[in-house]
């Protein structure tokens, strides 16, 4: 993903536009860092509001390539709103962990500083728009709503071994490994909706790597402007808690990636060192969240990369995938062995002329290598090809085009990785790709799909908005409404309507092409709410809210069996903007359920796209 090489170019949409970090130096427009802001609703709130140009979501401009334009757009989180209650003790280290002024790792051609392409303009703060909060001190266009929640971050990390709320996340002892157990039970992986931390602040970790250490999951990636890499860790994949910056990096960094070395017992970081025409760069930790401590930064092969990442065999040797600029940039694409301890480049295993790709992923499935990459496309989302091969030596076969059911472009993305499940019933394999320019319906900042495979090996990703995976057994499952939702259809009233904008638009059963033409919401005032009558009383056990830019900061899902006597199942207050609150309770016996609105995120109404009601086993 291009930083620094690349312009973005000026995007109307109708949410939330990114600008974007893509890889090796000559593509077109520059995959800016730059941050997402929030979407602009209407001032009616009965109209979405017009489109900021391309940006990233509630984050801030910190230094980011050229081209990345604020966006106006709505911000959301396809997480649930609240989560974990964010770790209460642990102490914070200031200002974060050691910038990279470490020795340089050994092997290679150490790049003082590594080399910074011209012409990037560095981007600033910005000013927050009119009764908007801006998340982590992103800029917002005029009339635009700000991502949801508001105190800016800084540089700090949770040293390992913090305190953990209660419910929250404790590492366990043992072998950490990857695509291990973490979460029991089925979780719904919502698309098309903003990912959010227990916190109620937007989710950063463009161009990041998903690793599971201990039991716990962890999703790493890097600040606005790859300064700073950034963790979240989670038990379900679902309630993230912000883990703090466990590497501060004066240069741009992006592309980075963390394994753990089963014989040092360290947990190392692999870095795209300073912009596109970057080196390689590496920092150790004794724990996940870090601290980090850089070590360097070395050319691969005296030339530059790229894009790139990493992959960890099943006899635990590691391999680095890139994009390798010594004919020039994105022109081939480049295998090499790391040393046993992972710090060092040991031998090179193959090299592709691969022009005009970039974002290499590795991942294997039944002894076979796919080795997957995008298009350098700048800002604009690209199909998705791999390649196959039984050795990483090769021969790799010729690339084939991931088959995408209804989209030519992955769904709106640019492909990140891809991370399997393993259980007793077998291994889910799940794209994770970047979604820099949300339009329409396809929201959010990044997208989550399972792979299928034919009888040859060929995987297809179809498009889900909801799909629900077992961690536990290594399955998953599409997210079938039309059974498991018993508010479909049921009645629903609302304290206030806003247009057309009726409290029945909740609980039909729209798709994803369609949901955002269909929605509640309220007059512009508290408190509100909206009820849905299941009709007769039943055993319920969770409740899923879609929201829409004008969402809910405060709010309680009750419910009733008289609709006169309320109980609180569930409350928040970091409520975001373009969100999906699925939250589950103790199985109990209701007939009314409702969301009960006591604080507004911005001036319009309240506002959902969806209101469902479940009885899970």
């Amino acid at each position: 993903m291009n930083t620094m090489s690349k312009t973005c170019p000026l995007v109307l949409v109708l949410l939330v536009a990114t600008a974007v970090a893509c890889s090796g130096g000559g593509s077109s427009a520059a995959h800016s860092q730059a941050g997402i802001q929030a979407a602009g609703a209407g001032t009616s709130g009965s109209t979405p509001g017009l489109a900021g140009t391309t940006g990233a979501a509630g984050q801030g401009a910190n230094g980011g390539a050229s081209g990345g334009l604020p966006a106006g757009a709505a911000g959301g989180g396809s997480i649930t709103t609240g989560g974990i209650p964010a770790a209460g003790a642990g102490a914070t280290a200031p200002g974060g962990s050691a910038v990279e002024a470490g020795a340089t790792a050994p092997g290679g051609t150490t790049v003082m500083g590594g080399t910074t392409v011209m012409g990037g303009t560095t981007r600033t703060g910005g000013s927050t728009a009119a009764g908007g909060t801006t998340s982590r001190g992103g800029s917002a266009v005029a009339g635009g709503i700000t991502a949801a929640g508001g105190t800016a971050r800084t540089g700090g990390f949770t040293v390992a071994g913090g305190t953990t709320a209660a419910g929250g996340i404790t590492a366990s002892g043992g072998a950490p490994s990857d695509g291990g157990v973490a979460a029991t039970g089925w979780v719904t992986i919502h698309n098309d909706f903003f990912w959010y931390d227990s916190t109620g602040l937007l989710i950063q970790v463009r161009s990041g790597a998903l690793r599971q250490f201990n039991g716990i999951y962890y999703w790493f990636g890097s600040q606005p402007g790859g300064i700073d890499q950034t963790c979240y860790a989670s038990t379900d994949l679902l309630h993230w808690t912000y883990k703090g910056v466990p590497l501060v990096t004066a240069k741009l960094c992006d592309r980075m990636d963390v394994l753990y070395n089963d014989t040092t017992k360290q947990y190392v970081m692999f870095l795209k060192y300073d912009g596109d025409k970057a080196s390689f760069g590496t920092a150790t930790a004794s724990a996940p969240e870090g601290p980090y401590t850089f070590l360097g930064n070395v050319l691969v092969d005296n030339n530059y990369i790229g894009d790139m990442s990493m992959y960890k065999d099943d006899d635990g040797t590691a391999y680095l995938a890139y994009v390798w600029d010594q004919t020039g940039p994105n022109r081939q694409h480049g295998i090499y062995r790391m040393s046993a301890d992972y710090l060092t480049l040991d031998t090179r295993m193959y090299l592709f002329d691969v022009p005009s790709r970039e974002a290499p992923h590795i991942f294997k499935r039944n002894g076979t290598y796919y080795y997957g990459v995008s298009e350098t496309n700048g800002v604009q989302p690209s199909p998705t090809r791999y390649y196959t091969a039984t050795n990483l030596t090769g021969p790799w076969s010729a690339a084939t085009m991931l088959v995408t059911p209804g989209s030519s472009t992955t769904y709106e993305t640019q492909c990140d990785f891809v991370f399997p499940f393993t259980g007793p019933q077998g291994t889910v394999y799940m794209l994770d790709a970047d979604r820099w320019i949300p339009t329409g319906g396809f929201q959010g900042d990044y997208l989550w799909l399972p792979y299928t495979f034919d009888t040859a090996g060929n995987p297809t990703a179809n498009y889900y908005q909801d799909w629900d995976l077992n961690v536990a057994a290594g399955a998953w499952r599409e997210f079938d409404r039309t059974t498991r939702d018993l508010a479909l259809g049921k009645t629903v009233t609302a304290s206030s309507t806003n247009g057309a904008n009726a409290a029945s638009n909740v609980t039909k059963a729209t798709t994803y092409q369609d949901y955002t033409a269909s929605r509640w919401e309220s007059a512009a005032s508290d408190p509100q709410t909206i009820m849905v009558d299941l009709g007769s009383a039943m055993a319920i056990n969770r409740v899923v809210l879609k929201w829409y830019s004008n969402y809910g900061k405060s709010f309680k899902i009750q419910v009733s069996t008289d609709s006169t006597t309320w109980t609180d199942v569930f409350s928040t207050t970091v409520g975001a903007s373009y969100s999906v609150t699925d939250e589950k309770f103790a199985t109990t016996t209701a007939r009314y359920v409702r969301m009960n609105g006591t604080q507004r995120g911005n001036a319009n109404g309240y506002s959902l796209f969806a209101f469902m009601v479940l009885s899970d086993p």
